[in-house]
């Protein structure tokens, strides 16, 4: 790892332009009489709010070990869903067989071993002991029966240890007979969650239930078995007040509720948090020393002491304090306009604002570079937000090493960082040193690969406008995004032609939706069990001095510069006369889809525009399907269930299109408010149309589990078709029923096959 003064020295090249502390005492005798009056209520004031300030934080750092340790359990209760619909789809015959496929995956979830007992509490272990007349089988098999059971403190199902487990259970029926699934973990297990540094090492966290039994000390302050935490705080209280305060503690949990106070323990303040995890009443329960956590009241209330004995020492501290206070400020304030928090490196604005500077000096061969890690998302669901913080610090500390010295790296969003700088030697040697070197990284003594999209543009002398240039990298970074054999792209003439390309649409967008090129073809949906059309989905072909101009060349860029949300309404509105005609001319309103980008989700009442459009032609919205890609239910910035919500509250169907591309999940769309998964063709294409076993067959499954409607896209030959149907799905569409065709040949169509 990067030793202290390195980071040091790198992230100070970032405050060069701040102004260093300078002492100013020219406010000395007005502040003088300001103080002698505003002293006595200055000190109390400061105190009330640093306490607030110290709840605020003891109770963020309890939320926060709170939360991993409810993900930690949510995931392996999903663990257990997960073996137990395996057994229930009937992919096994013996609980060996369950054993042998499970036994890889304990070690992950940190269990020690599967149990599968019968009703009378006999059965095996996953490691090969055998249980007899396990106690209280008949409550595991009663409150196990709906939903996966967890039990605290639980004897070992092993005979002679002294062990005590928490036991996830859960009953199923095989060869039938009516067993339950054990997972065992080691209460002490969950300590490793609670093991954060708090406050110095001083303050301590506790897994308790509702009751004060005391399940995890992470500190061992406790080392009686079985203690109660109230009687072991009780025991060092010794007036009413405090001991009114803990039994107004026992109350709130009792009634399932959180809370923050502070206590006399042995002459000494600490401060409590006590925060509800999600799962059997328990609580995580935060306890920190006031010397540690509000060593600034205590160093104010110093200098205010001072103060009243030394009207030289108040007039002095008092030009320092606030003379200081305001540099500070300013220096705070150009922290957060110019210095990325995680990184401690520039940011966006710093970037543009010094490269500026920086293409206008006389240096040769000058760079910029874009570069980003493939699937840092999933690096974020593996290892977490905070270890991830730790890998983009680390990236910015090896760019700086490994870049020239008159560099400008900094991080520009999420994982995405820029550089410039010149470079008069050989690039590509740089450019596989930076990533060679900046893909192997050291996060706290964990060796980490991480997998880099670089993107160079090479500075040209007429380069004046930082943003085209940094586009240019930024396009040059998209050529090798995610591929793992491309080590780097350097923005050639190619991109030039397609920027000139772009330019060309962008320049000519705007009045070819006033000339309405852009035209609405339909594609029918047949329904997969009586091969009837049930609907279309609405496309969109832009017809342009006599040429068709593909989809691929202009939606990506619509989406760039944010021209796609004009369009999109177009197309709404086109597609809402159709429909309005057909209803008048055929009495039928067959369901059309219709895109919506994830630009629209930006403004608040966006589906307010929609509704209105619909109101105009007197459209029914139960017959118009908006499909939301999938990559917009993964956008950190999108609050997709609101979204979601808020189209579903005015009445639209709602579908998530290209489903399986992203990194979405059924178990997360399992809460979104949706109707309708359209499968991405890619799962046809790959489909063995021999086998039962496709991916695709287990989306269809999960999807009538979770009671959504599926649409399997991308249908192309009779044997697709024909394998399709079979999975029980609900709609196909693709060439094989029709290519998207014209809206009086449309209506042709589902005259003759409605």
């Amino acid at each position: 790892m990067m030793d202290t003064k390195t980071r040091i020295r790198i992230q100070n090249k970032y405050y060069t332009n701040a102004n260093r502390y300078k002492l100013n005492v020219k406010w000395i005798l007005p502040l003088f009489i300001i103080m002698l009056l505003l002293s006595f209520y200055g000190v109390n004031y400061v105190k009330n709010l640093t306490y607030e300030n110290v709840y605020n934080n003891i109770t963020e750092l309890s939320e926060q070990t709170t939360a991993q340790l409810n993900l930690a359990i949510s995931e392996q209760k999903r663990f257990i869903e997960i073996i137990i619909d395996s057994i229930n789809s009937g992919f096994f015959d013996t609980p060996e067989d369950i054993f042998r496929r499970y036994n890889p995956d304990l070690n992950a979830y940190h269990f020690t071993r599967l149990v599968i007992l019968d009703q009378n509490g006999n059965g095996t272990t996953s490691d090969g002991h055998t249980v007899k007349n396990y106690a209280n089988i008949e409550n595991y098999f009663a409150k196990a029966n709906t939903t996966v059971y967890l039990a605290e403190n639980e004897p070992s199902v092993i005979y002679g240890s002294e062990k005590l487990v928490n036991v996830y259970a859960k009953t199923f029926t095989l060869n039938n007979k009516n067993l339950i699934l054990f997972a065992t973990i080691h209460t002490e297990d969950y300590k490793e969650i609670l093991l954060r540094q708090l406050f110095h090492g001083k303050g301590s966290t506790y897994l308790v239930n509702n009751n004060g039994l005391v399940l995890i000390d992470s500190s061992n302050n406790i080392t009686t078995p079985n203690a109660n935490f109230f009687e072991v705080i009780n025991n060092s209280l010794s007036n009413h007040f405090d001991i009114s305060k803990l039994d107004e503690m026992k109350n709130h949990m009792k009634a399932k509720q959180v809370g923050t106070f502070d206590l006399k323990l042995n002459k000494n303040t600490y401060f409590i948090h006590y925060e509800k995890v999600n799962t059997n009443d328990w609580y995580v329960i935060t306890i920190a020393p006031d010397d540690t956590i509000a060593k600034e009241l205590i160093q104010f209330l110093a200098i205010a002491l001072v103060s009243c004995i030394s009207i030289t020492i108040i007039i002095i501290g008092i030009c320092i304090f606030i003379d200081l206070s305001i540099q500070k400020k300013n220096r705070n304030l150009y922290t957060v306009a110019y210095i990325d928090p995680i990184t401690k490196i520039g940011n966006e604005a710093y970037f543009k604002e010094n490269a500026i500077k920086f293409l206008q000096n006389n240096s040769k061969s000058k760079y910029i570079i874009a570069l980003d890690i493939n699937k840092f998302k999933a690096l974020n669901n593996i290892y977490g937000f905070e270890f991830c913080n730790k890998i983009l610090e680390a990236l910015a500390v090896k760019l700086n090493t490994i870049l020239p010295e008159d560099n400008i790296t900094c991080r520009i969003s999420n994982d995405v960082f820029a550089t410039i700088f010149s470079y008069t030697k050989d690039i590509e040697t740089l450019l596989n040193k930076i990533f060679h070197d900046a893909s192997n990284l050291k996060i706290a003594n964990t060796s980490l690969h991480v997998n880099l999209s670089i993107g160079v543009y090479k500075l040209k002398q007429e380069d004046t406008d930082i943003n085209k240039a940094l586009d240019k990298a930024y396009m040059a970074r998209s050529r090798i995004k995610g591929l793992y054999n491309d080590n780097y792209y350097i923005f050639g003439d190619d991109l030039e032609n397609q920027l000139v390309e772009e330019q060309q649409i962008e320049s000519c967008m705007e009045q070819a939706l006033k000339d309405n090129e852009f035209v609405v073809v339909y594609q029918p949906k047949t329904a997969a069990n009586t091969e009837k059309v049930v609907g279309a989905e609405a496309l969109v072909r832009w017809h342009r001095n006599g040429q068709i101009i593909p989809p691929g060349k202009f939606i990506p860029l619509f989406e760039k510069n944010k021209f796609i949300v004009k369009l999109d309404l177009y197309i709404f509105e086109q597609a809402c006369k159709d429909i309005a005609s057909w209803k008048e001319k055929y009495g039928f309103v067959p369901i059309v889809s219709i895109n919506v980008s994830k630009e629209h989700f930006v403004y608040e009442n966006f589906i307010d525009e929609y509704v209105e459009i619909t109101d105009k032609y007197g459209i029914d919205r139960s017959k118009i399907d908006l499909e939301i890609t999938e990559s917009a239910t993964v956008n950190d910035k999108i609050d997709i269930i609101k979204v979601l919500n808020s189209i579903k509250e005015k009445g639209f169907v709602v579908s998530i299109d290209d489903f399986g591309t992203g990194y979405s999940s059924l178990s997360m769309l399992q809460n979104m408010p949706i109707d309708i998964i359209k499968i991405d063709k890619v799962f046809v294409d790959k489909a063995n149309l021999e086998s039962d076993k496709n991916i695709i067959n287990y989306i269809v499954y999960l999807a009538k589990k979770i009671e959504v409607k599926t649409i399997v896209e991308g249908v192309e030959t009779k044997e697709q078709a024909e394998y399709v149907k079979n999975l029980n799905c609900d709609v196909i569409q693709g060439y094989y029923y029709s290519k998207p065709i014209s809206k009086e040949e449309f209506e042709e169509y589902f005259n003759k096959n409605r």
